[in-house]
């Protein structure tokens, strides 16, 4: 059965590889992902999934294959080049400015797509102060849609953990990408906020007219918010597939989610 949508595709991902000194993280991974979709890449700890990630963004260029973004072709771009050209990341480990302000977290990430130069940043000209004007704006935008502007003037390090989770994405969402990479968002989230996480990344996806990749294990979270799955195992792709499909493929439940998974 092919569940990829007759969208556009955004992202074309044509077998990429990454080995270190010898071993294997990564081995022949293809993804074509349509526009508007959310897909979850899941499997065991070790499978290769956040490498996979690390080559999308940057972070290590692949050893083969080829990615590319809106018809370009980033591979081996640096992340700084691959953010601006509209991948963004959020990480298993949260990598907040932990001494800003909230606010002046999400401004940092959005100078990414500033226009104005060093010159007019030292004169404070006009074309300056309107644009940062603009950027504070637009980051307390960000901060609404996730739901946590009442919290713009705190450091960073004071808020909840659910709270951080929600700001390292709004800091995403400011670099403007046309895909959002989210690694394990859910992680030390209780039950219910991992149901309203899900019903955030929803909104924000229509909102934003965002294509997003999940890295996740919690299954409630996958099964009930991705369109599609792919199952990494060993660095290599076990399974592809709805939801559905995947909970009843017999080498997904003995690799990786287990009976009792598949079955509820």
């Amino acid at each position: 059965m092919d569940t990829v949508k007759k969208n556009k595709i955004v992202l074309s991902v044509e077998g990429i590889t990454k080995k270190f000194k010898g071993l294997v993280a990564v081995d022949n991974y293809n993804l074509q992902l349509p526009e508007g979709e959310i897909i979850g890449l899941i499997g065991p700890n070790g499978a290769g999934k956040t490498t996979v990630f690390n080559m999308l963004t940057g972070i290590f260029p692949p050893t083969e294959g080829k990615i590319m973004l809106a018809g370009s072709d980033i591979t081996g771009f640096r992340p700084d080049h691959i953010v601006q050209r509209g991948i963004a990341r959020t990480f298993q480990n949260i990598r907040l400015f932990s001494n800003l302000s909230v606010l002046e977290n999400v401004v940092i990430a959005a100078q990414i797509r500033k226009k104005y130069g060093f010159i007019s940043t030292l004169c404070s000209s006009a074309s300056f102060t309107k644009e940062e004007n603009e950027l504070i704006t637009k980051a307390e935008e960000y901060l609404e849609a996730l739901g946590i502007a009442e919290y713009k003037e705190q450091k960073a390090k004071n808020l909840a953990y659910g709270i951080q989770r929600k700001l390292e994405i709004a800091r995403a969402l400011a670099t403007n990408p046309l895909v959002l990479l989210l690694d394990e968002p859910a992680a030390g989230m209780n039950p219910q906020e991992s149901i309203d996480l899900m019903h955030t990344i929803r909104k924000l996806k229509d909102e934003f007219n965002l294509t997003v990749i999940l890295i996740e294990h919690d299954m409630k979270v996958v099964m009930n918010l991705c369109e599609r799955l792919q199952v990494l195992s060993y660095g290599k792709i076990l399974a592809e597939g709805t939801p559905e499909e995947i909970r009843n493929n017999k080498l997904v439940i003995d690799a990786y989610l287990g009976r009792s998974t598949a079955s509820a």
